[in-house]
């Protein structure tokens, strides 16, 4: 029968044989006699297998020529949305005759391992910056390396080094063509592998031409050879002016993982708290083996390119998509931070970062040589953007409820707002709880936003019987629970309601109950 176990295996296989490829080059003890650790790229400079480069990694590559990877770099504008321009790292002349707007701003999107700059969420990344209001004047650079993103993981790992060069030479050449003052405009976008290409680009427009990037985005930046190594081998917070960075599957690769767990940039999102996405579950481990693996791997893939559909939702999003600082995942489900203060920055994840990030950093409450952790809940379809509401229950400590004794369960809120529009329904555990009189109990609810803060909540209490466990047993007694309040406090709205049951009645089990702040005066 399939497990986790096998499916880690599996994974762990695939990139033991990744790594097993095309073996040429290959050096796991730089620096023997004899033995060459650097090679030269013309322009490109040279590229050390020496140390740090050996760090935390189980083999070491040259990055390939830049003839073999292929490298171009597609164009995009408003005026040429779907036939692209295609640039050259150093051929300024096409540079100059691509008729790039100077006032920007300008966007550059890379791809990840055994992937390319044509894949359709490059083109949904694209349209989402050229349509979004005020980004007219916008130019949007590919950088396509599919010819160096195959396998093995390590060759991928080495030519981004060089292809990060490349793409600062472009950058520069641009800089130079349109005779700006700054690269405060320039914004790059990278997935995986991409993330750590856009730092060595962010580090070399800094060593040889003086220029540093305004902003940097890691979507969820790769994990395997990254981890534990010095911030001149992967992206950090030096690279730019600006990095923020989503983590989306930030767990070792033995646990399924690709992306990186550690804090690298000015700000950290950890969506659900950064490891595994809701809706990217695999399926039920009753099937085929073979089939079950796929899944497992289709999963892990799931998590690992949900960040990068966070941040192409983050450019105009339904809701404020917000996340808050805290001191884990853990304590934010538990409630322990729900307002917007100095101690707890609320800024919202993905595109619009930057803006609540520069206030804070004028105002000086944040200081750039340091992280802010933020976290948040997302959805498990499309839209994925969902508000955050802390939920008080409080169970009655009346008679009435005493006598009916405590309760094994689950509840459910749906929220309506003052046009009656509901939000979805969500439990407040995935699990039965244990409820008795008096009992208090916080939790973190994301839900999809109506528009309005709510004004009322409809509840239900889910109810199921389980032979081994008497307390779950109702004979004679309908299964309900006595609630005497909710406190429903919104952290996007800043707003917080008291509902309560109508003249007390209990929640029955499977009977939708409404509350309403105004029936707590007759509760009182």
């Amino acid at each position: 029968m399939y497990n986790k176990t096998s499916a880690t295996l599996m994974l762990q296989t695939i990139m033991v044989l990744m790594e097993k490829q095309n073996a040429t080059d290959v050096t796991n003890f730089p620096g023997s006699y004899g033995e060459d650790i650097e090679r030269c790229f013309d322009k490109y400079g040279c590229f050390s297998k020496a140390y740090p480069w050996t760090e935390n990694r189980p083999d070491n590559y040259f990055p390939v020529p830049p003839e073999a990877m292929g490298v171009r770099y597609p164009t995009f504008s408003r005026r040429n949305r779907k036939i692209p321009v295609l640039l050259d790292a150093d051929d300024e002349e096409k540079i100059q005759k691509a008729n790039i707007d100077p006032r920007g701003p300008f966007y550059v999107i890379s791809h990840g391992f055994i992937d390319g700059g044509h894949k359709k969420w490059i083109e949904n990344m694209v349209n989402a910056l050229l349509n979004l209001e005020g980004n007219d004047a916008a130019t949007v650079f590919i950088v396509d390396w599919r010819g160096g993103a195959q396998p093995p993981y390590g060759q991928a790992v080495a030519n981004i080094r060089l292809v990060g060069v490349m793409t600062a030479h472009l950058i520069h050449n641009i800089y130079e063509a349109l005779g700006l003052s700054s690269l405060d405009n320039f914004h790059f976008i990278g997935h995986s592998l991409g993330a750590h290409l856009g730092g060595y680009c962010g580090h070399a427009l800094q060593k040889k031409f003086n220029l540093k990037l305004g902003r940097i985005t890691g979507l969820d930046p790769a994990a395997p050879y990254f981890t534990k190594t010095v911030t001149l081998v992967r992206l950090d917070r030096t690279d730019a002016k600006y990095v923020d960075v989503i983590h989306s599957n930030a767990i070792p690769l033995y646990f399924s993982g690709f992306g990186i767990s550690e804090p690298i940039g000015h700000v950290d999102f950890y969506p659900n708290g950064g490891s595994t996405q809701p809706g990217c579950k695999a399926g039920s481990s009753q099937q085929l083996p073979n089939a079950d693996m796929y899944k497992q791997l289709m999963r892990v893939s799931c998590n690992h390119e949900r960040s990068y559909d966070y941040f192409t939702e983050s450019i105009a999003p339904p809701c404020p998509f917000f996340a808050v600082q805290c001191e884990s995942y853990d304590a934010f489900l538990a409630g322990n931070c729900t307002t917007c203060d100095h101690k707890h920055f609320c800024i919202p994840m993905g595109y619009h970062s930057y803006e609540f990030y520069n206030k804070l950093q004028m105002g000086g409450l944040v200081d750039s040589n340091s992280n802010v952790a933020l976290y948040l809940m997302t959805g498990g379809t499309k839209p994925f953007c969902r508000v955050h509401y802390e939920v008080k229950v409080k169970v009655s400590n009346s008679t009435e409820s005493h006598t009916h004794g405590p309760e094994t369960g689950k509840l459910s809120i749906t929220l309506l707002d003052r046009n009656n529009n509901k939000s979805d329904t969500k439990f407040l555990d995935d699990e039965q709880k244990y409820y008795k009189p008096g009992d208090i109990e916080t939790r973190m609810v994301a839900l999809k936003d109506t528009g309005h803060p709510p004004i009322s909540v409809i509840v239900e209490w889910k109810y199921e019987t389980n032979l081994f466990n008497p307390m779950t047993w109702r004979i004679l007694k309908s299964p309900s629970i006595f609630i005497d309040y909710m406190k429903i406090s919104s952290i996007e709205y800043n707003t917080d309601i008291t509902v309560c049951p109508k003249m007390k009645k209990p929640v029955v089990a499977n009977l939708p109950t409404i509350m309403k702040t105004k029936y707590c005066k007759f509760n009182k």
